[in-house]
């Protein structure tokens, strides 16, 4: 359907709810002027509709419609510009949506991006259903349907990616912009007394769903946990055409998934036995005074029992869930998923002998067998959302009894993210070979690329960048889905090629390549952005004051009462300057081979929830500037927290410190910044100090990997030998002009 139909589209709904008299105009007025007339027109039509349904005040709804939909990219209609290739026409799977939520007496349906773990960052496809009903594919976002409207709630990360993918049914809802409502305040502003809001119990966490029950209770709208999910209905029936599947799609649960067994973790690698974790839970759950905790997380199990697996994306994650108690441990998992090997590992045949044992249940029972469970106990903690972690699902939530649940964050997100010393030396690893392998590819890609006799695009970037990784030593996998993201493709933060709008990379803008690994003995996540031609000096100025805050932030020196929502600004205020500012935050946690994302650390400035650094979290370090339509700019590197011992420095003002704790960061990431890039007089001499000794760390370190290498019969890749002329060029002395 083209924009300018979905526009026509849209009028129905409208002429549905107004009268006539309301708009002044009959409908084959309406319908010629909606045809022939420029977007300003619709705008005032549905302002007027909106104020007629709405509570909101007129100047904030017609901010909204302003900011929300008529901000929209080719829409509504727009004949100036084509539509974007990338976008999606969701018109059939939203009307079906809005047939079953008829048969199911409901008014609105909310359609989170969350599975039944309250994952958003990887999940299955299968799982994927807001992406089904929206087209929309970024890790943030929520979806709600009413029977007249569309509508998308998205962060920062994903306002062009998400007016791109959208169609011009859906209404755009830019989160954390001014007057943009929450949710609940939305619905209660189109939806009326008496009406049903609808949602999965088992797709939202348990604090939303709670805090939008009782929001919308005030105006007498109540929120049904349905039994059936509706957009599982929609999928089973409808034929989803798109790029890569043309073909009816059967909606699969998690029983009818590929089969992929879990296996164990070893020790040599997690640094811990399972035992030891297991008793160090149980230390935290006895401090807080609680008798069991109920795990829904899946890299707080992976972690906690040293299991991993093939469910989920880019994690090396098994479904399940866990009751741990003080004298019991239950895991839920799929019985295809499991070994003998694991049996032995969880000691779960030996229950009778063994102190401490696993028992092994069936998935989709622990609905039924939690209450059971906690017959005997008092207090269960179900874990709150908080950072990364979505915290228990609201049907989780409510297999326990009301007296006996306690909510606070897990126990297991601090003890998860504070690496051990093998997980530390592991971490350092896994960023070794990861700089060998993006060595060796970008060595040859800007060899080429400068030749001119070998195209590349920036899907033969992912294609191959990922083979590279995967020829290193414990390789398995990417650890996301690899960015390569060329001109103005890199302006959209999250941007991901496709066939439809995989670009021809030169020498006449930015390539910005986000990418990561996972190894058995860490996980890795770099950024670096290159140009292969001639920057302008205002490029060089922004790459220069990117990479000034970059340095900033790695440099800091700190006491341990200072939370991560607090440093951002250290690496945007060059940036702030000259004005200028980025829609994302400047770091997040990272798993050892685990989830790339993990809780707590999210050095975001605009977090409202504070996280405290503790010695090896790991996480990255990552500012960067997107100028749309034009080129993005984006530096990454992993960060492991360190301690100062600042008494050293100065024992003869021990007493002025307080007693507080200092600490600094360390760079594990040895992949060299762009020198042709920087503009070496806006830097001061510390600033440059430390790039030098980084450039320098990073030619000794890798320099020797690659020796080492050369000096051994192991399969290496192609371009070992042209790495060392690269990494000799690009760790150069940075210095200021004469």
């Amino acid at each position: 359907m083209s924009c300018i139909a979905e526009g026509l589209q849209l009028w129905n709904h409208l002429f549905n709810a107004c009268s006539v008299e309301l708009m002044s105009l009959n409908r084959k007025e309406m319908e010629t002027r909606a045809a022939t007339s420029k977007p300003r027109f619709v705008t005032t039509v549905i302002i007027a509709w909106l104020m007629a349904k709405s509570t909101l005040s007129a100047s904030t709804i017609k901010a909204i419609v302003y900011r929300n939909m008529m901000d929209r990219l080719a829409c509504p209609p727009d004949y100036d510009h084509s539509e974007p290739a990338n976008r999606v026409n969701t018109s059939l799977r939203v009307e079906m949506l809005r047939k079953a939520m008829t048969l199911s007496n409901v008014d609105a349906y909310i359609i989170t991006g969350e599975d039944q773990h309250q994952q958003t960052e990887m999940i299955s496809p299968e799982n994927d259903r807001r992406q089904l009903v929206s087209g929309f594919t970024g890790s943030s976002g929520t979806a709600v349907v009413t029977d007249k409207q569309a509508v998308l709630w998205t962060d920062g990360r994903y306002y062009l990616q998400a007016d791109q993918q959208l169609d011009c049914q859906w209404i755009l809802m830019k989160s954390g912009r001014d007057q943009v409502p929450e949710i609940s305040h939305w619905l209660k502003s189109v939806l009326s007394p008496g009406d049903r809001v609808g949602a999965d119990p088992k797709l939202v966490n348990a604090n939303h769903w709670l805090q939008w029950r009782n929001e919308l209770a005030g105006s007498d709208i109540w929120l049904d946990a349905l039994p059936t999910n509706l957009v599982d209905v929609v999928w089973k029936c409808a034929k989803i055409v798109s790029p890569n599947n043309s073909t009816c799609s059967s909606r699969s649960s998690s029983s009818n998934k590929p089969s992929t067994t879990a296996y164990v973790h070893d020790i040599a690698y997690s640094g811990q036995s399972w035992q030891d974790k297991v008793d160090a839970v149980r230390n935290e759950l006895m401090a807080q005074k609680l008798d069991a905790v109920v795990l829904t997380a899946l890299d707080e199990i992976a972690w906690l029992l040293n299991l991993r697996g093939g469910d989920v994306p880019y994690s090396p994650l098994v479904e399940g869930y866990v009751y741990l108690s003080l004298d019991r441990i239950v895991l839920f998992i799929q019985p295809t998923k499991m070994t003998e090997l694991i049996r032995e590992h969880l000691n779960s045949d030996d229950c009778q002998e063994e102190t401490i044992c696993v028992e092994v249940r069936h998935y989709e029972n622990v609905f039924n067998d939690l209450p059971v469970l906690t017959e005997n106990v008092d207090s269960v903690l179900l874990p709150s959302n908080y950072a990364y972690s979505g915290g228990v699902s609201f049907a989780i939530y409510e297999t326990i009894p009301a007296v006996k649940r306690r909510t606070s964050p897990s126990p297991l997100i601090l003890l998860k993210a504070t690496k051990n010393a093998i997980e530390v030396e592991g971490m350092k690893n896994a960023h070794m070979k990861d700089a060998v392998a993006l060595c060796d590819f970008l060595s040859l890609l800007q060899e080429q690329i400068h030749e001119g006799k070998v195209q590349w695009d920036e899907l033969k970037v992912v294609h191959t960048l990922d083979e590279y990784r995967q020829q290193q030593d414990l390789n398995r996998g990417p650890s996301f889905s690899t960015i390569a993201a060329f001109g103005p493709n890199g302006a959209v933060i999250h941007y991901r090629p496709s066939l439809e709008t995989n670009r021809i990379i030169d020498n006449s803008s930015f390539l910005i390549i986000d990418s990561g690994g996972q190894y058995l003995d860490g996980t890795t996540d770099v950024t670096r952005t290159f140009h292969f031609g001639r920057a302008t000096q205002r490029q060089k100025e922004i790459y220069t004051r990117v990479l000034m805050g970059a340095i900033d932030l790695a440099a800091l020196v700190f006491s341990d009462s200072i939370a991560d929502s607090h440093v951002d600004i250290i690496a945007r205020q060059h940036l702030y300057q000259v004005g200028l500012d980025y829609h994302h935050g400047t770091g997040h946690g990272i798993g050892s081979f685990l989830n790339v994302h993990e809780s707590p650390i999210q050095v975001n400035i605009n977090s409202k929830e504070p996280h405290r650094f503790r010695a090896n979290y790991f996480f990255s370090d990552e500012p960067g500037y997107y100028l749309p339509n034009e080129y993005g700019i984006r530096l990454e590197t992993i960060l492991r927290v360190v301690d100062v011992n600042m008494t050293q420095q100065h024992p003869q003002e021990e007493s002025h410190y307080g007693g507080n704790r200092f600490f600094g960061f360390e760079p594990v990431t040895m992949v060299p910044f762009e020198s042709d890039l920087i503009l070496a007089d806006m830097m001061t001499s510390k600033q440059m100090k430390w790039l030098n000794d980084y450039h320098q760390l990073v030619r000794l370190n890798v320099g020797a990997e690659l020796q080492r290498r050369r000096n051994t019969t192991s399969t290496t890749s192609s371009n070992t030998g042209g790495c060392w002329p690269w990494l000799v060029s690009k760790t150069r002395p940075v210095t200021p002009s004469p």
